[in-house]
């Protein structure tokens, strides 16, 4: 089921993302799109921490289903990763 949050609603949305079985809160940026885009360049932002959640406020999004993406910003690799998709009504 998808989380929907009511568009007047700022709210903290936690992402656990992990890549190998290891949680990353530190290098992890996110990207909320559209679900039939692909993140661009552009599209990348830091993740919020709150009491060491990794995660982004729902706040900015319009009426609509957002797709997450995450990405590790770690060298030489980068991997992207989807997170799945929620919901502003």
């Amino acid at each position: 089921m998808t989380n929907i949050y009511p568009r007047e609603s700022v709210e903290f949305q936690p992402v656990l993302v992990t890549l190998d079985n290891v949680a990353y809160t530190d290098a992890v940026e996110f990207a909320v799109i559209k679900p039939t885009a692909r993140p661009t360049d552009a599209d990348w932002f830091p993740a919020t921490l709150l009491q060491g959640a990794t995660g982004f406020l729902t706040g900015t999004y319009g009426v609509g289903i957002w797709k997450v993406w995450a990405q590790i910003t770690d060298s030489p690799e980068i991997p992207v990763i989807d997170c799945g998709t929620f919901q502003v009504s």
